[in-house]
């Protein structure tokens, strides 16, 4: 696809931009993981009779990092979706420019391809959602709970709940590695222009 050189004040391309939701989905991962440890130590130190606080404040720190990588995320990948689009749209116009069949059609299934590597990271994207809100949802939960009611019998209740919430995080891990792998097959099939 032929295309004018960027200016300083064009907008980065589809790979560029996907580049950086991959790094800030990493980052993602790291954020959540660091909450979750962080949590496990409020729940460690609720049943040794340890001293609530300092513990309480790493949890409530990485969750508000969290929530900051989050925010990052999603913008990142309104980003992409939008780079995406305008993408899309120039290569099928050049597409239909095109006034030799053969390589039309040869054209096409290139764009076919691609686009359909594309569309499978919004498929990856939606599984991953579909377990970390309801995560999310606890960690705002528990971290408003023990803000008001910091204690060793506020955190043993929640014992068992921290556990399913690990194990929630290892599934949603999951599904963010499988939107990084996703998101590295397709920049491999984009158009490096």
């Amino acid at each position: 696809m032929a295309q004018q050189a960027r200016g300083a004040d064009q907008k980065p391309t589809v790979v560029v931009t996907l580049s950086n939701l991959k790094s800030d989905i990493y980052l993602l991962r790291e954020s959540l993981s660091r909450t979750i440890a962080a949590l496990e130590q409020v729940k460690g130190a609720a049943e040794n009779n340890k001293d609530l606080v300092k513990p309480y404040e790493a949890f409530s720190s990485a969750y508000t990092d969290l929530e900051a990588q989050v925010a990052s995320v999603r913008q990142k990948g309104t980003a992409a979706k939008a780079r995406a689009k305008e993408h899309w749209e120039a290569w099928q116009k050049e597409l239909t420019d095109m006034s030799n069949p053969k390589l039309r059609e040869k054209a096409q299934k290139r764009y076919t391809a691609t686009s359909g590597e594309f569309e499978k990271i919004t498929e990856k994207v939606d599984a991953a959602k579909e377990v970390f809100a309801p995560l999310a949802a606890d960690l705002k939960d528990i971290n408003t709970y023990l803000k008001t009611d910091l204690s060793t019998e506020a955190v043993s209740s929640l014992s068992n709940t921290i556990w399913k919430m690990g194990n929630s995080a290892r599934t949603v891990d999951r599904k963010l590695g499988d939107v990084s792998e996703q998101i590295e097959k397709t920049m491999k099939k984009m158009p490096q222009t």
